[in-house]
């Protein structure tokens, strides 16, 4: 923390505690493989074998299986219980990791709640980690300590990630892998010494390395990797570049081979859309709009109404299996205002708009790293966009991984708005999203246990 005033890092420590606190929070009301009732869109509730969090199961599963054969698993589509096992294409390190705190502790029944919580735990921690790396990413980015420490309290507080850091999932460790290639990166492009450079692109090619072997979005990383290593191609010869930006492709590389080997597919995606069936596509969305009679053509109403508005609210925070919202019903219901959303996607959008004024304004000053933050916010996007474009998967998490230049850019719109004044703008984005947390917390324990006894009834 060299360089870091006390009140930065007394801040960051704090924030990095908070994120903590809410995750096991959201971890103790999260139910852990419990069965009860979905309320679908609609209101209409069916039974499901697991009411807690989105794939958790499937990626205890995966852990259950490194515990008890010692070796990866293998994705077969098709078989019996393909509903359970679709996550066993994913790369390992989150996996294998998670083994460590089970095996110490002696908690190997996936079943048990002991599991559940040990397993949950190492996330939390996992997730203040990537605290400290979104923190990094934004000082070492802009050279400024408000900038990080508004953008900080922001990721630090945001429900959807306090949650997601809560449960049983290769995402904290993705998000956090990328957030400390980025900052390493961000580090690279602010300095012109030569030895500096490449000592932070060999941190930041490992980063971006270990998130690939986390996840298949990690390439993201090694976008940025790329694209850092285009931006100082003056200071450093070229060979030396390529062999620091190539240590990501040996980390990632063994995982890789073996797809490509197993699967015919370096990257299993093939093998994971053919496993992957009981996500609702595209076309059954359009169909749903089509029975409503909404105004307007299906392409508006799926990509604005439904892909975008489903996906602004649950960036910020929607629970259990995409079924319990912040809003007057509790409930994916269209007719709901939602005035608790659209306040806090006001907020956030101000904070975009004051950002690209900001960019207009500076021009050719805005920094390399800003530029490079844009970049992987929009290639997360695409790609977001890309699995939507076969599914109906709006779910905010999944611009997560871009955590770090997400919170670079509104922390910069809100301080624009905040005329640079650090503790007035602080404090109202933590009152804001530490405030949605505590709310989302509050509401989380009569939600699910409403569906864990079964007693939900159509609207």
């Amino acid at each position: 923390m060299i360089g870091l005033s006390k009140f930065a890092k007394i801040l960051l420590v704090v924030f990095a505690c908070l994120h903590l606190t809410f995750a096991v929070f959201f971890s103790l009301k999260t139910p852990y493989r419990k069965g009860g009732m979905i309320i679908a869109q609609g209101g209409r509730p069916y039974p499901a074998p697991d009411i807690g969090a989105p794939d958790e199961r499937q990626h205890a599963n995966y852990i259950r299986f490194l515990l008890n054969n010692h070796r990866l698993p293998v994705l077969t589509p098709g078989s019996a219980d393909a509903g359970e096992e679709y996550e066993s294409h994913q790369p390992p390190l989150y996996y294998v990791a998670s083994t460590i705190p089970a095996l110490i502790t002696g908690q190997r029944d996936v079943e048990t709640e002991g599991f559940g919580r040990t397993v949950r735990i190492l996330n939390c921690f996992i997730g203040g980690f990537g605290i400290f790396g979104v923190f990094f990413a934004l000082f070492w980015a802009s050279k400024r300590e408000d900038i990080a420490l508004v953008g900080t309290a922001f990721a630090a507080m945001l429900p959807m990630n306090c949650a997601l850091s809560g449960t049983v999932s290769n995402d904290p460790l993705l998000i956090a892998m990328i957030s400390w290639s980025f900052a390493f990166c961000a580090k690279a492009l602010g300095t012109d010494e030569k030895q500096a450079i490449s000592k932070a692109l060999i941190w930041a090619s490992i980063f971006a390395g270990l998130a690939c072997l986390t996840k298949t979005t990690g390439l993201v990383s090694v976008a940025g990797l790329f694209l850092t290593c285009f931006y100082v191609r003056k200071q450093l010869p070229f060979a030396k570049l390529a062999g620091l930006a190539l240590i990501c492709v040996l980390i990632a590389s063994p995982i890789w081979i073996r797809n490509q080997l197993l699967y015919g597919d370096p990257l299993a995606q093939k093998v994971f859309k053919a496993a992957f069936t009981g996500s609702p596509k595209k076309e059954v969305i359009y169909s749903i709009i089509e029975a409503t009679g909404a105004p307007g053509s299906l392409d508006v109403q799926y990509w604005l109404n439904w892909v975008g508005y489903w996906m602004a609210r649950s960036f910020i925070g929607v629970f259990g299996y995409m079924d319990i919202w912040l809003n007057g019903s509790g409930k994916a219901n269209s007719n709901d205002p939602n005035w608790f959303y659209k306040a806090i996607i006001a907020f956030i959008a101000v904070a975009k708009i004051a950002f690209l004024i900001d960019l207009r304004n500076r021009g050719k000053e805005v920094e390399k790293s800003v530029w490079l933050g844009i970049a992987i916010s929009l290639l997360t996007v695409l790609l977001f966009v890309f699995f939507n474009l076969t599914y109906f998967q709006a779910q905010g998490r999944y611009l997560l991984p871009a955590l770090a230049p997400i919170s670079l850019i509104l922390a910069i719109g809100w301080l624009k708005i905040g005329r640079a004044k650090l503790l007035p703008v602080i404090i109202t984005v933590s009152l804001v999203f530490g405030g949605t947390s505590l709310f989302a917390l509050s509401k989380l324990e009569s939600e699910f246990s409403t569906r864990l006894a079964s007693s939900v009834s159509p609207q």
